[in-house]
């Protein structure tokens, strides 16, 4: 199969009309657009009961992961038989809450071309969930390898594999948004990464695999992204990582945390971002994302429905701003640099959390069915 690849340089992609054997792709300054793709649904050229009773062999990359985990445990629940799951683990991560699991383990790095590729071997879906959340300017190279060059080396393999569709997950952290003082402008799957996104470093790498993925979208791989909100909540595998968003809200309920931004963001529940990767390898348009966000809060509105629920010691948030955003950032860049560990306070998340973002979640409701879980329901689920 003759593959179109597009060049990049240090103004991006070059724009031009390639065809492939999928149909026209335009490459403009935001990465490749599909001029003309097939938008009904691949999987749905055979009968539903012929496709699961073969047993579809699926791999789950970052299985080990908050996310991963329990799209492992939905899958296996929802089609038992129907589907065969191949799940990449890292040598070190701990997988034993996979075990009892009716899933084939394998070591696999996707900082290695080679082992990625092994993987990949023999898989119709592939649904990529691995990855790296960090905000401190001292990650900035570990999230190029983990989030880019790892989406890399996943669309490559999808590519010589001939997979099916690959269901990437993304974050609203790649979509576009306004810039302080430019309005409360709601962001939906359209909006372009803005400049002053590039100089957060966490936002710069989920692009940039975003862009991956748009080049694979150019060579022929039928791809679907997934761009979920803060993503909270309880997982339903016995054993399975948490997440530091969790933590976080765990503090501000028990009143270890009362700083407060003056921003706002996106919320889901972990079990709808998991339902939201099975809708889109399901329903998805090829070639497209989806914004999965159940509520919009600004940071005062979320303070205010912790301190609600029963047993709440939260106290009156501390406006983070100006000087002490500057101290939380410095000082949390310092702890991340001296531990080597990644911190939720850096310089950048600081002045994320300023912005007042606010994500559409219309076409997820449209096109892929979503239901959304309250966000009160949530909170219950992991907070005593």
């Amino acid at each position: 199969m003759k593959r179109t690849r597009c060049r990049a340089d240090s103004g991006g992609l070059h724009k031009g009309t390639f065809k492939n054997r999928r149909g026209r792709f335009e490459c403009k300054a935001d990465g490749w657009k599909p001029a003309a793709i097939e938008s009904r649904n691949r999987f749905s050229e055979r009968p539903i009961s012929q496709v699961f009773m073969s047993g579809i062999p699926i791999l789950i990359t970052g299985a080990t992961g908050y996310i991963g985990a329990q799209l492992v445990f939905d899958l296996i629940r929802r089609f038992g038989d129907g589907v065969r799951c191949r799940v990449t683990v890292r040598d070190g991560s701990n997988a034993g809450f996979l075990k009892g699991l009716p899933v084939e383990i394998v070591r696999a790095d996707i900082h290695d071309p080679v082992a990625v590729s092994e993987a990949v071997k023999g898989a119709e879906v592939v649904f990529h969930c691995a990855g790296l959340i960090a905000y401190t300017m001292n990650f900035r190279n570990r999230l190029y390898d983990t989030n880019v060059l790892g989406t890399r080396n996943v669309v490559n393999a999808c590519l010589a594999s001939n997979v099916r569709r690959l269901v990437a997950t993304s974050s609203i952290a790649a979509v576009g948004s306004a810039r302080v003082g430019e309005g409360d402008r709601e962001s939906n799957e359209h909006s372009s990464f803005s400049e002053w996104q590039r100089h957060n470093v966490y936002m710069e790498s989920k692009h940039l695999a975003e862009l991956e993925c748009r080049r694979g979208i150019a060579e022929g791989l039928d791809v679907v992204m997934v761009n979920p909100g803060v993503v909270i909540g309880r997982g339903e595998l016995k054993g399975a990582p948490d997440s530091s968003s969790n933590e976080v809200l765990k503090m501000i309920y028990s009143g270890r945390l009362p700083l407060c931004p003056d921003g706002a963001t996106g919320f889901v529940d972990l079990r709808d971002v998991a339902e939201a990767h099975i809708a889109a390898w399901q329903k998805g348009h090829a070639g497209e994302r989806y914004i999965i966000v159940a509520e919009n809060l600004s940071f005062m509105e979320l303070f205010d429905r912790l301190a609600s629920l029963p047993g709440s010691r939260a106290k009156k948030p501390f406006r983070v701003a100006g000087t002490a955003g500057l101290v939380a950032g410095f000082g949390g860049e310092i702890w991340s640099l001296l531990t080597g560990r990644p911190s939720f306070i850096s310089l950048e998340s600081i002045r994320q959390a300023s912005h007042k973002a606010h994500y559409s979640n219309k076409r997820s409701l449209q096109e892929l069915g979503i239901t959304y879980r309250s966000l009160d329901d949530t909170f219950r689920s992991f907070i005593p």
